[in-house]
């Protein structure tokens, strides 16, 4: 049996659980009236903070975009809070496609029959990009030295990323360093160190700069020019003799990377009956002439290592000849 008291008592708690109830039901949440901006370049993503208030109001709150381009999507993290929730973070995808202007779409918020709105205004912008340029695009250099590219970086408006820069397509004996190798501004130097062992010739090296998932590529020419230099051969290698007799030999010299000292002739390890001599003995051009002559009492036989020799310009090389004196 309930007494007045508990009654009473009752009563007091029946009031104050309707006054929750209404306090619930009554309550309300807000968006913020102000706009959202946010600024997405093609390609990319973007995020910003949603945040409401909360008016004596507990109960689960969704959201959803509308207005969005084709091309634009978004996703909610999350997408639905729970019941003492007051904010999401929402993303949104631009699609390389998407025109680059402003659009105005809306946030809406929702917990059953009451719905919120807040404009955010996006501003697409152009995609990232950056393109490469070399100066000097051709470069010649002796092996034994080094010389230096500049590599030209020219970015849009939306790209500020550094650039990673490597060389590619080296020959053996050919190396690159870039300062820096990650650029920030707006050029990176290229050194290329040649080797004396690096091989003469004209090659396409690739100069590739990564940054932002962006890939570009640039070319430059370098010939590797040999340093200062001659060879020398003999035409022909081999002659025959008879006693009494004489023969001619053309000394060829091949002159690379600039060479033009005069080239002082000799000759060693002829037999006992025969004298050599050249036409000219400082040779200024290419070649000269070899006179041999065997004296009428010069042994028969074969002489396989006579050596002519040529020096020049701090260069010693030598040419083998073989001799064979017959009757």
């Amino acid at each position: 049996m309930t007494t007045k008291r508990g009654k009473k008592l009752l009563g007091v708690i029946g009031v104050a659980v309707a006054a929750v109830l209404l306090a619930g039901c009554g309550g309300d949440f807000k968006l913020p009236t102000t706009p959202i901006t946010m600024s997405v370049p093609q390609g990319r993503s973007g995020t910003t903070k949603i945040t409401f208030t909360r008016e004596r109001f507990e109960g689960e709150v969704s959201f959803s975009l509308t207005g969005a381009p084709s091309g634009v999507t978004y996703k909610f993290d999350p997408a639905k809070t729970d019941k003492k929730g007051t904010e999401t973070t929402l993303t949104l995808t631009v699609a390389d496609t998407v025109a680059t202007q402003k659009y105005t779409l809306k946030v809406v918020a929702q917990s059953g029959n009451k719905k919120k709105e807040q404009t955010l205004e996006l501003t697409v912008q152009v995609k990232p990009d950056f393109t490469l340029a070399v100066n000097p695009t051709a470069l010649t250099v002796k092996q034994g030295a080094s010389g230096t590219v500049t590599v030209n970086i020219t970015r849009n408006a939306t790209f500020t990323g550094a650039v990673a820069l490597t060389l590619e397509g080296a020959p053996a004996g050919v190396t690159g360093t870039f300062n820096p190798a990650s650029a920030t501004g707006a050029s990176s130097t290229l050194t290329l160190n040649v080797a004396t062992t690096a091989a003469a010739g004209a090659y396409n090296l690739t100069i590739r700069g990564r940054g932002d998932g962006i890939d570009k590529t640039v070319t430059v020419r370098l010939t590797v020019e040999a340093l200062p230099d001659f060879s020398m051969a003999l035409s022909p290698a081999s002659v025959s003799l008879k006693p009494g007799g004489t023969a001619t030999v053309t000394v060829n010299l091949t002159r690379v990377g600039g060479f033009a000292d005069a080239v002082e002739l000799s000759i060693e390890g002829l037999p006992t009956g025969v004298t050599a001599t050249f036409e000219p003995t400082s040779v200024t051009a290419n070649t000269a002439t070899l006179t041999l002559t065997a004296a009428a009492t010069a042994a028969t036989g074969t002489y396989p290592a006579i050596t002519v020799r040529g020096v020049g310009g701090g260069k010693n090389k030598t040419a083998t000849l073989s001799l064979t004196i017959a009757p």
